[in-house]
């Protein structure tokens, strides 16, 4: 049922290091307020990055583009716990500045989070995050996607079904 929710914006979870960070392709991201800043994400219990979340209390939610699509495949169907993703895909990881988890150079937006709640929720957990640091790339400016320019992913579907927003802005 939860299909009809989609398409949803496709985001890149990264927990652990930079000496070995764990990307998790992630759908189920989600605002929850302005002050303080607060984000949620949803992390099935069987994911190797619950487990790292859960031990270090932080991650990082990156904002990647269409041309990074290989990657962010990778990220959502090899298992961290098995492989290391970081050798397999052709991203950048670089320090994070207020979080232990490292940040995308090549994502248009990085949101550093540290856990302020966890929420069990069937067979995901909720992690709540409190924004503590962004940086971001030319595609935003004063919090503002620039829809025109970059190709921010949507997830259609489950599976490899992927498409981009147009740049059409339609007002009410």
């Amino acid at each position: 049922m939860i299909g009809y929710l989609y398409p949803l914006r496709t985001y890149l979870i990264v927990a652990g290091t930079i000496e070995k960070p764990n990307p998790m392709t992630a759908d189920w991201v989600v605002p929850l307020s302005f002050n303080p800043p607060l984000l949620g994400v949803a992390v099935g219990k069987r994911r190797y990055t619950k487990k790292l979340i859960e031990e270090q209390k932080d991650f990082v939610v990156s904002v990647p583009t269409i041309e990074l699509l290989r990657d962010v495949w990778i990220a959502g169907t090899v298992s961290g716990a098995r492989e290391n993703k970081a050798e397999k895909m052709n991203v950048t990881f670089t320090p994070s500045e207020k979080v232990t988890a490292p940040s995308i150079k090549e994502c248009q937006a990085n949101l550093e989070c540290r856990v302020v709640n966890e929420v069990e929720t069937g067979d995901h957990v909720f992690f709540v995050g409190e924004i503590v640091n962004v940086t971001h790339g030319d595609a935003f400016e004063d919090e503002k996607p620039a829809v025109s320019d970059f190709k921010f992913i949507m997830h259609a579907f489950s599976g490899p079904n992927f498409i981009w927003q147009g740049d059409e802005i339609i007002k009410p």
